[in-house]
């Protein structure tokens, strides 16, 4: 990774533009991260296969500055676990976005006060399917893919990181 930060990809198979926003609390650390896929094509419509366990779908790594990694692994599932999808599809030159709490993946005893800088990691699994009109893509349609983005400069506290646990309010 050469530069500072990554907030903005494209994946070249879907034509998915994501972007990441970090959202920071009162004390400018980063408190949620806010997923944004937009789609590119205008030839197609692009349907996701999201994870309603949104750590696997939006997985979080925090490390400190020496590179120690300080989160929770993301959500692994074995082949008797039910899991469940929410079929998302994003238009033409349309978006979505989703919102990820970093203390889901981060326990805040892990922070010493009053914050540390560190990096973020922010890894977005596709599963997609490209279709036309009104159509779904079947099983055997869709494809995968993951986006890394990045910040190596983030300020992480312990407040930022219970307000971002709370539900999302209309100024945040």
């Amino acid at each position: 990774m050469s530069s500072e930060r990554a907030y903005r990809v494209i994946d070249p198979q879907s034509k998915l533009e994501c972007s990441l926003t970090v959202l920071r609390g009162d004390d400018d650390g980063a408190s949620a991260v806010v997923v944004e896929l937009r789609n590119s094509s205008e030839d197609y419509d692009v349907v996701l296969r999201v994870n309603t366990q949104t750590s696997t779908f939006i997985m979080l790594t925090v490390t400190d500055e020496q590179g120690s990694v300080l989160s929770k692994p993301a959500r692994m599932f074995s082949s008797s676990d039910v899991q469940r999808f929410d079929l998302v599809r994003i238009a033409r030159a349309s978006s979505h976005r989703w919102r990820a709490p970093i203390a889901a993946q981060l326990d805040a005893s892990t922070i010493p006060e009053p914050g540390m800088k560190g990096r973020l990691v922010v890894n977005v699994a596709l599963l997609f399917g490209m279709v036309s009109g009104g159509k779904q893509p079947g099983d055997a349609d869709f494809k995968s893919s993951v986006l890394t983005l990045y910040d190596m400069n983030v300020v992480f506290t312990r407040a930022a990181l219970r307000a971002g646990a709370a539900p999302p309010t209309a100024d945040h």
